[in-house]
């Protein structure tokens, strides 16, 4: 079996690496640059992708490079730290989430709370997994340059960053990672579309040590410190921050600044002692999404596929859920049991909810922007504080985070019931093909989720024997479903179904309260070999 492409060791590309790992399909996972990161580019890991992360063990070790349990996730608004505070918007420590998932066992909370961390934290862990993992070979130094397909695979050319010799790669499947300015995303001519933000044309990023917490915890204890004019990121509550400074001129930050601390100071206009600057850079905001998510054999994923401004924090996160995708999907194909519906698939379900991340993040971003105006117009700050209350969501849109549903899949088996109320507010528990299920604590205080096999999952909440005809066909045709027989009347409640078949990555394939009459044609569909796959249709097979 030749070993699956993984271009790019960011967290997503470690991510597709692990998940295919996990699944027992070898892959190469190539990336330039010998070292991780040392660029702050994100500061939370949300609750999904941490359920993800915890599929593949790695919750225990994240948590403990992240910030601590105890510290909460308070949002300041404020005039700046030499103005005065408009608002706060509170959100609760890890500590805090834990007690509310235990409290709330009504399906409507994450297995897991999010976790605040930074990249440059979040990398080592990860890259220690894909080091020692057997089915993962971690090529440092290597430059992904250009691809060649055909019918049975691809063969990448390859090109060392030390000698600039070049190897030729052949793999089944291509996953890209490889960011922004993705070479595979541009080798198959895949292009992008999107928007500029131009009421911020260009920001400067300045990354820095200090212990002055007086200063920089005037207005109290903070996750994020938004003063319209430039954001303060704490990234561990100890020493280490972030400021992004947004620039009104083009050309503000060209060049950058010869002395960046000082020009960061100034801006805030605030004596802080910054004891050390780590990095600066300078980038553009922009939401930009791909045409396409798939050519061939070959798929991208996170900022190959997306990039959008760091508002609600969508960007990686929305890159880790597509690389669980890919990874399950290609693992299916590799070992004979997935048919071609599955590639058709991986951008009919991933790009819709790039989309609406994107948009999301940008609804966002205007609410930074309104605020900002009102500021410049002179609006009473008491006005412009109710104004950020009725408008809060950022990081809190759970609807967004846990209940997007790939309703517009030809691998779902979409049932007659009418679809359940989706917000961008709050999640609505619900089986409803193509969505997450809920995730609820069992009598012995477990998720439900840890009942889930390693990749299909039959949950059986009869244990009666109606779950048979599935389970054999599923048998026939060499699906690996894990049977679960869950007996848990609070659970079954919040379920709607006697039966329900979880996908590998946590998506309900199909459900019932027997066995289908065709479980043959169910277990073709959600294996990607239905003749109908690229064309969902209501009702189950």
């Amino acid at each position: 079996m030749d070993p699956v492409l993984v271009v790019g060791a960011g967290p997503v590309g470690m991510v597709a690496a692990l998940t295919l790992a996990d699944h027992g399909v070898p892959c190469v996972l190539i990336e330039e640059s010998f070292e991780t990161t040392n660029h702050p580019k994100l500061d939370y890991i949300s609750s999904r992708s941490m359920e993800l992360l915890r599929r593949l063990g790695l919750t225990a070790e994240v948590r403990s490079v992240g910030v601590r349990p105890e510290h909460q996730a308070d949002v300041i608004w404020s005039t700046g730290l030499a103005g005065q505070p408009i608002t706060v918007w509170r959100l609760p420590s890890v500590a805090e989430e834990r007690q509310r998932i235990a409290d709330r066992n009504d399906g409507t909370q994450p297995v897991e709370p999010g976790q605040r961390l930074s990249q440059i934290d979040l990398e080592p862990v990860l890259r220690a997994h894909c080091r020692r993992h057997p089915q993962v070979e971690l090529r440092y130094g290597w430059r992904f340059e250009s691809l060649v397909q055909d019918e049975t695979g691809v063969v990448s050319r390859l090109v060392s960053t030390m000698d600039d010799s070049q190897v030729l790669v052949r793999s089944p499947y291509v996953i890209g990672c490889d960011g922004a300015s993705s070479q595979v995303r541009k080798s198959v001519g895949i292009g992008l579309k999107g928007f500029d933000v131009p009421e911020l044309p260009n920001a400067l990023m300045v990354h820095f040590k200090s212990r002055d917490l007086s200063t920089l915890h005037r207005h109290g204890r903070f996750w994020h410190y938004f003063a319209f004019r430039y954001v303060i990121i704490a990234q561990d509550e100890d020493d280490t921050w972030t400021v992004h400074v947004n620039g009104m001129d083009p050309a503000e930050f060209d060049p950058p600044p010869a002395d960046p601390a000082a020009f960061a100071l100034g801006i805030m206009q605030a004596d802080l002692k910054i004891d050390k600057v780590l990095l600066t850079s300078r980038w553009r905001p922009s939401f930009v999404i791909a045409d396409h998510y798939r050519a061939g054999r070959v798929l991208i994923a996170g900022d190959s596929a997306h990039q959008m401004f760091p508002t609600g924090g969508y960007g990686m996160n929305s890159g880790i859920a597509d690389a669980v995708d890919a990874a399950w999907k290609i693992t299916a194909l590799v070992k004979g049991f997935g048919g071609p519906g599955l590639l058709d698939s991986y951008e009919d379900e991933r790009r819709p909810v790039g989309l609406r991340n994107m948009h999301t993040s940008h609804r966002h971003l205007g609410v930074h922007l309104r605020a900002g105006g009102l500021l410049r117009d002179g609006t009473p700050l008491p006005k412009i504080a109710s104004f950020l209350e009725a408008e809060r969501g950022e990081n809190e849109y759970t609807g967004v985070e846990l209940g997007y549903r790939y309703d517009g899949s030809g691998i779902v088996c979409h049932d007659d019931a009418p679809e359940p109320e989706w917000t961008p507010r709050r999640y609505t528990p619900t089986t409803w093909p193509g969505g997450r299920p809920p995730s609820v604590l069992l009598g012995d205080g477990t998720p439900i989720y840890d009942r889930f096999g390693a990749f299909f999952t039959l949950v059986d909440f009869a244990g009666d024997g109606r779950a048979d005809g599935l389970l054999a066909a599923a048998a026939e045709q060499g699906l690996p479903v894990h049977h679960a027989v869950v007996t848990d009347d609070l659970a079954r409640g919040i379920w709607e179904r006697d039966l329900v078949l979880i996908r590998p990555d946590h998506h309900v394939a199909w459900r019932g309260n027997r066995s289908p009459s065709y479980p043959a044609a169910v277990v073709q569909r959600i294996r990607g070999m239905s003749p109908s796959a690229a064309a969902p249709r209501k009702g189950a097979p």
